[in-house]
């Protein structure tokens, strides 16, 4: 199931999170605990209930499940937040907050991606806004590859269209074979190929149906 609150999108089935700087990375045990807080909101859940939710009939340090808190706040930015989506109950766990919940019907039909990179085994999406693809790093869409650069290229999408940039990598940026110099603009079907990674470029439109899209990628 995909709800969207504020600028954070959540999908349960595809185990992916969105923030309005693209795709955020968890690791499994803070996904599942990010899950469960989601799905018992506004209800607080127990230390003792997390645990045995994510570590059943294990002994786990004190401190592993304010890790994996930490871990969910820096991924969605929740400092930045007023007030935060997690809520410390203190002396008794944690619960997701939300001051506007997804209208019945919206969760379906809220998709926050404006663009893909499709290769042959990966699809990458791209959200409005500066998408920065690389090796590693906070805030960067992650592509694994050893020719790929810690910070390689940028895609930005706004209203006008999309643009790519290479960042000084290594092993450069093409557009449809030409090494990209200089912000480019991209056009929906262009090739991208980021180090050896190929990738063929698709930007939805405001009035294309998510049904389109979708037979749009696959075709």
């Amino acid at each position: 199931m995909r709800l969207q609150f504020d600028d954070l999108t959540f999908d349960s089935d595809t185990r992916q999170l969105w923030t309005s700087k693209g795709e955020s990375r968890l690791s499994p045990k803070a996904f599942d605990l990010l899950a469960l807080l989601i799905k018992s909101r506004p209800r607080a859940v127990s230390k003792a209930e997390i645990r045995e939710h994510l570590w059943p009939g294990t002994y786990v340090s004190d401190s592993s499940l304010p890790s994996l808190v930490s871990e969910i706040r820096d991924a969605i930015a929740d400092h930045r937040r007023k007030p935060g989506l997690i809520r410390t109950v203190h002396g008794f766990g944690y619960a997701f907050q939300s001051e506007r919940e997804p209208a019945v019907g919206e969760a379906a039909k809220a998709d926050p991606r404006q663009g893909w990179l499709v290769g042959s085994t990966a699809e990458v999406a791209l959200l409005p806004g500066e998408n920065i693809i690389g090796r590693e790093g906070d805030g960067i869409i992650l592509v694994k590859s050893s020719t790929v650069s810690r910070r390689h290229a940028r895609i930005t999408l706004d209203p006008s269209g999309a643009t790519i940039e290479d960042l000084g990598s290594k092993n450069g940026t093409y557009l449809n074979d030409r090494r990209v110099e200089a912000p480019t603009p991209v056009a929906d079907g262009d090739q991208i190929r980021i180090g050896s990674l190929l990738f063929t470029f698709r930007l939805s439109q405001s009035s294309t149906t998510t049904e389109t899209i979708s037979s749009k990628v696959r075709n």
